[in-house]
C-alpha cells in the first residue's frame, strides 16, 4: 500500500485523483491522526502545513507517517505543490528530511514537474506552462513569494542534506540510467536530488527507476506516474448522486474568478458574501443560507466570497479568515439541509469545510475536473470537490451544476 503525506487539503485530493485514475481504491485522511485501515490501494493524508512553523509542520508529518504505517503503507510520498510554495526555513525541505530520517532513507529523489497542469522541470528550472517560476504571479505570493526558478537555490537554504540534480539528458537515457544516477547520489552522500521532467514519458521513466524506494517526494506528478505502476484492487469508483449541488468558492485565483463569471453568466444563481464592519460569520453565513432556502428546491447555486485584487483592496482587516468560517458553517447548513453535492474552492476555504462538517475520512470517487475528485465522506453521506484555486475549466462550476440533469 502507499502512503502520501500531503501539504495541504487540495493537494491531497490532487494526489487522490491520479490514484483513483489509476482504479486504485483510495482513502483521504483529513488529519494526521485520522482512524484509516487497510481496506484500500492508497491512503492519502491532507494536512495544513505548508506555511506553518516548521516544528509544527515536521512534527504533524511525523504523526500522519505512523498513522500510515500503522494502517499498513510500505512505501511514502512527502507531497507538496508544484509551483513549490515555501520560503528559505521551509517547509518542504524540513518535511522531507524529517520523514527521510525516520524512515532510514539516506537519498531521495523529489520533483515538482507536472506535465498535466504545465509544471515542468528542466536543468534544474522549475517552470509553469513554459514560464519561468519567479516571473508567474508566485513571484508575488502574499506568504510564499517565489522570486527563484531554480529548484537548487530554493531547496538548499532549507535542507541540512546536500542537494543534487537528475538531469533530463539522463532520463530520456532511460531507466538504467537514472538509477545508475540515484546510485551516484547516495554514494556521494547527497540527501535530496531534484529530477528533471518535461512529459509525461519522462515521469513514466523515473516512476520505473524508483519502484523500489521507500520513499520519494514530490507534486502529484510523479506519484501519479508511480500510481500507474501499481496493481489497482479493481474496486468500482464511486459516483456522486445525481442532485442539486452547492458551489462555495473562497478562492480568488484567476481561474476561480473565471469560473464564477462563467457560472453567472449561464444564468447560474449566485450570493456574494461581503463583510460590513462589525458583522459576524454566523451572520453572513445565515444570511447566505436564507438566500439558498428561497431557491427554487431543484436548482444548483453559488455563494462565494472571491474577488479580484482590485475588489480585495476594500475588505476589512482579517476578512479573509471570516470567509473561510463563513464557508464552513455555510457547508454545515446545507449538509443538514440535506445537501449531498457541494463543492468548494480554494485551499483555505476546503480546509474551513472540512474542519466545520467533522469530515476525517473520505472515499475518493471519479473526478470533477482533472486534479479534482469527489470524495464521499460516508459519515455524513456528503460528497464534496475540493478544489484548488487554480484547477478546472473555465466552465467547471457550470458543468458540475449541469450534472443534476443528467
Amino acid at each position: 500500500m502507499i502512503g502520501v503525506i500531503a501539504d495541504d487539503v487540495t493537494g491531497a485530493t490532487d494526489v487522490a485523483a491520479a490514484f483513483s485514475r489509476e482504479g486504485l481504491r483510495t482513502l483521504l485522511a483529513l488529519n494526521a491522526e485520522a482512524p484509516v485501515t487497510g481496506d484500500a490501494d492508497a491512503i492519502v493524508i491532507g494536512l495544513k502545513t505548508r506555511s506553518i512553523p516548521v516544528a509544527d509542520a515536521v512534527a504533524a508529518s511525523l504523526v500522519a507517517l505512523r498513522t500510515l504505517q500503522n494502517a499498513g503503507a510500505t512505501s511514502f510520498y512527502v507531497k507538496y505543490c508544484s509551483t513549490f510554495d515555501s520560503t528559505d526555513e521551509g517547509n518542504i525541505g524540513p518535511i522531507t528530511e524529517a520523514v527521510a530520517q525516520a524512515l532510514g532513507v539516506s537519498t531521495v529523489v523529489t520533483t515538482p514537474a507536472a506535465p498535466i497542469h504545465g509544471r515542468t522541470v528542466d536543468d534544474g528550472n522549475l517552470y509553469v506552462f513554459d514560464v519561468p517560476l519567479h516571473e508567474t504571479h508566485m513571484a508575488h505570493h502574499p506568504i510564499t513569494p517565489m522570486r527563484d526558478s531554480n529548484l537548487v537555490c530554493l531547496l538548499t537554504p532549507q535542507v541540512q542534506g546536500s542537494v543534487s540534480t537528475l538531469p533530463l539528458s539522463a532520463v530520456r537515457d532511460g531507466v538504467a540510467a537514472v538509477r545508475a544516477t540515484i546510485a551516484d547520489a547516495e554514494r556521494t552522500g547527497v540527501a535530496h536530488t531534484i529530477a528533471d521532467a518535461v512529459t509525461d514519458a519522462d515521469l513514466a521513466v523515473i516512476a520505473e527507476a524508483v519502484d523500489s524506494a521507500v520513499l520519494t517526494a514530490g507534486s502529484a506528478g510523479l506519484i501519479g506516474a508511480i500510481a500507474g505502476r501499481q496493481v489497482a484492487s479493481g474496486r468500482t469508483v464511486s459516483a456522486p448522486p445525481v442532485g442539486r449541488t452547492a458551489i462555495i468558492a473562497g478562492s480568488c485565483s484567476g481561474r476561480t474568478l473565471e469560473q464564477i463569471a462563467a457560472f453567472k453568466k449561464a444564468g447560474g444563481s449566485s450570493h456574494r458574501v461581503i463583510a460590513e464592519r462589525g458583522q459576524s460569520a454566523a451572520e453572513l453565513a445565515e444570511a447566505a443560507l436564507t438566500w439558498w432556502d428561497n431557491q427554487p428546491a431543484d436548482t444548483s447555486a453559488l455563494i462565494y466570497s472571491s474577488g479580484s485584487a482590485e475588489e480585495r483592496k476594500n475588505e476589512l482587516p482579517g476578512a479573509g479568515e471570516l470567509y473561510e468560517q463563513v464557508a464552513g458553517i455555510v457547508a454545515d447548513g446545507l449538509a443538514q439541509r440535506g445537501v449531498q453535492r457541494m463543492l468548494i474552492a480554494g485551499g483555505e476555504t476546503s480546509g474551513a469545510v472540512i474542519r466545520k462538517l467533522g469530515t476525517t475520512v473520505a472515499v475518493v470517487g471519479e473526478e470533477a475536473a482533472v486534479g479534482a475528485p469527489w470524495v464521499h465522506d460516508v459519515a455524513r453521506d456528503v460528497h464534496l470537490v475540493l478544489k484548488s484555486g487554480n484547477f478546472g475549466d473555465v466552465d467547471m462550476f457550470t458543468d458540475v451544476a449541469g450534472r443534476r440533469q443528467s
